[in-house]
């Protein structure tokens, strides 16, 4: 009797085990996504501890086509064109070019800066959620930022069953001299037109 307890108990640590690594192998796959392939439109609120929450509208199109939107408190658009990036202080009437930019290195080393991060992923977690009248999955874990300064962090994603797109992402940040979180909620834009400054 005694082995047989012992053996389902080597059974139930086995099927732990391999949950926990498919969990962190999806985290994994989720993190090191530069976009989701798709044009996007996410409503994005910073809250630093402290501090009042500010929020803006992120539009997608691609890695050399988006735009910030300060909503609160309001600012200067900002977008990434053509290798450039642009500015503009009247609401997208005018563009000023801020500087140039080299958007496929900046893909290649943010890229490369993600696999070096994913190598600290840890104390992942998969489970389901109800959100919006829909169950989701959600995905999370902790995780070590070093580009700029070292950042502990915790990653949430709620993903669609239906077709594996991130609706909703949290990002709790912790540094020696600041907390922030930053939570987004994402849609799909297939119709979605940006600027494009001369």
């Amino acid at each position: 009797m005694k082995s047989i307890v012992m053996a389902l108990g080597m059974v139930a640590a086995t099927v732990q085990a391999a949950h926990a690594d498919a969990c962190q192998e999806r985290f994994t796959a989720l993190y090191l996504q530069l976009d989701q392939g798709v044009p996007t439109k996410s409503l994005s609120t910073v809250a630093f501890k402290g501090a009042p929450a500010s929020t803006n509208e992120f539009l997608y199109l691609s890695q050399d086509h988006y735009m910030t939107v300060p909503t609160s408190p309001a600012g200067p658009w900002v977008l990434g064109y053509n290798n450039a990036l642009y500015q503009s202080a009247d609401e997208g009437k005018t563009w000023e070019k801020i500087r140039d930019m080299e958007t496929a290195q900046n893909a290649d080393k943010a890229r490369a800066d993600k696999e070096a991060n994913a190598a600290t992923v840890r104390n992942t977690a998969c489970s389901e959620e109800e959100l919006d009248g829909e169950t989701v999955d959600v995905v999370a874990a902790d995780i070590t930022v070093s580009q700029g300064m070292v950042t502990e962090n915790r990653y949430t994603y709620w993903v669609r069953r239906s077709d594996g797109f991130i609706v909703k992402a949290v990002y709790d940040t912790k540094a020696p001299n600041f907390e922030m979180v930053t939570t987004q909620d994402i849609e799909q834009a297939p119709g979605l037109t940006l600027p494009m400054p001369e």
